[in-house]
């Protein structure tokens, strides 16, 4: 089947299933709305995983095989279509089993967009992706149109296809770049890039490569469709030529032909027959210039796919922001208590800090993904007056921030907490932005900010 999908409809395609024998690889929630997918087309599943799954049968139709606790190589070299998951990078041996017997390797969302007629607006990028994504999904919807959310922000968009694709107007997805990697036919109408930092570098040969795999969600654009780009980012903006869509894009720094932009204090739109003004930069509920920037992104694509300028007026007054990105807590006495455990990157925690007005006790720390922390140099100075360190990564942070910031090495969080409780001076913010992933000490970041929040709400209620 490899290619196939390239001289056939999806209809065709679709059709062609029924004599499919597929693998799907992984058996977290991806892998089983891919699984579920194609076993309800006709295809040949078999599902396989190095992990049992308890109750899997019972969610997955009939005839599905599963394979659990070990892949068998005869199903590789047999199957016509792999299903990859993300978690699993393009080095391993079974994929290479699979395609070198012939099979096509493609990831949950290129299936996705394979089954999907409704128009996708698509988003990526390092930072700010989610916020982005559900930012625009809420314009849309203030538009009056019918636009779930779905894709790497929780919600498998194989699932949210079958599920609503039928009746809604648009389907936003947030895709990584661990998505992107298996996509060869996947077209958004809108395809979104908010920025491209080091992330990831341990599964990706260096940052171009990581670049190169974002921008592939532009690749099969065609005319009808849009890109829109950071204009203040080199590695994101360099895409803004080339390509038979319309490129758009947004900065905070500057004008901009086609797309939206910061002038002042006010948020502008840019269109074909003139610039507008959305609403005042205060006018967002939700704070920081971060979330300016995912705000203008989701303005430039929203107008495109036809949103007026009062829905957008209205997102912004009532958007109130996402769990663990930037989530505020408590105040308990007089210091302000903040969540930003989907900081799991050093850019995304040195944008965190440069939101924050005052002085910060930051907690960071985890697994350490070893990368530069150089970029976090300047933001930690300006405005950490103490940092607090967790988890494996601490060492490293300690080593490379001595003599930049006072430095205290904690180890849990807990202690991080109950540290940061005695030294917090009124008007200081305690902001958890850790700049590492979470696997050392916590399943996933969700899983380490409900237990900050907890904390943080056991220390309110002991001052109550």
């Amino acid at each position: 089947m490899m290619g196939i999908v390239m001289e056939q409809t999806k209809a065709e395609w679709i059709e062609s299933l029924r004599a499919c024998r597929a693998v799907v690889m992984g058996m977290a929630r991806t892998g089983r709305a891919a699984a579920g997918a194609l076993a309800r087309r006709g295809a040949e599943v078999v599902a396989t995983d190095l992990q049992v799954a308890p109750g899997l049968a019972d969610e997955l139709p009939g005839g599905v095989v599963f394979e659990m606790g070990a892949h068998r190589e005869e199903s590789f070299r047999a199957c016509d279509l792999l299903i990859v998951s993300p978690g699993i990078p393009a080095t391993n041996r079974y994929i290479a089993i699979a395609a070198e017997s012939g099979a096509e390797v493609i990831s949950e969302i290129e299936l996705a967009g394979r089954l999907c007629e409704t128009p996708i607006a698509a988003v990526t990028g390092t930072n700010g992706k989610t916020t982005t994504a559900a930012m625009l999904s809420a314009i849309l919807g203030a538009a009056g149109y019918s636009a779930p959310l779905g894709g790497n922000i929780g919600n498998p968009l194989t699932e949210m296809v079958e599920r609503e694709g039928a009746s809604a107007d648009f389907i936003v997805a947030e895709v990584s770049s661990f998505q992107l990697e298996w996509c060869d036919t996947f077209r958004p109408r809108v395809g979104i890039i908010t920025n491209v930092s080091p992330d990831h570098l341990d599964r990706h040969p260096d940052l171009d490569a990581y670049a190169e795999l974002k921008a592939r969600l532009l690749a099969r654009q065609e005319a009808g469709d849009a890109k829109v780009l950071n204009g203040d980012d080199p590695l994101t903006a360099r895409y803004l030529t080339g390509g038979a869509q319309a490129a758009l894009s947004f900065r905070r720094s500057g004008a901009v032909d086609r797309g939206a932009f910061q002038d002042g204090g006010a948020l502008m739109l840019a269109r074909p027959d003139g610039v507008r003004r959305i609403c005042a930069a205060a006018d967002l509920r939700v704070a920081g210039v971060h979330n300016i920037e995912n705000f203008l992104a989701a303005c430039a694509a929203a107008d495109f796919l036809g949103a007026p300028l009062e829905a957008m007026q209205e997102t912004a007054r009532t958007f109130e922001g996402l769990p663990h990105r930037m989530e505020y807590i408590a105040e308990v006495d007089g210091v302000y208590w903040v969540n930003d455990s989907k900081g799991t990157n050093v850019g995304a925690t040195a944008m965190s800090l440069m939101s924050i007005e005052g002085k910060v006790l930051l907690i960071a720390g985890g697994t350490d993904k070893g990368s530069d922390l150089a970029p976090m140099e300047a933001p930690v100075r300006e405005r950490v007056r103490k940092m607090v360190l967790i988890g494996e990564a601490a060492a490293r942070f300690a080593a490379f921030f001595e003599g930049k910031v006072v430095l205290e090495r904690a180890g849990d969080l807990e202690t991080a907490v109950q540290s940061c409780r005695r030294e917090a001076r009124p008007g200081e913010t305690v902001l958890l932005s850790p700049a590492c992933a979470s696997f050392d000490q916590f399943k996933d970041y969700a899983a380490r900010g409900d237990a900050f929040r907890r904390m943080v709400k056991r220390l309110k209620e002991e001052r109550s």
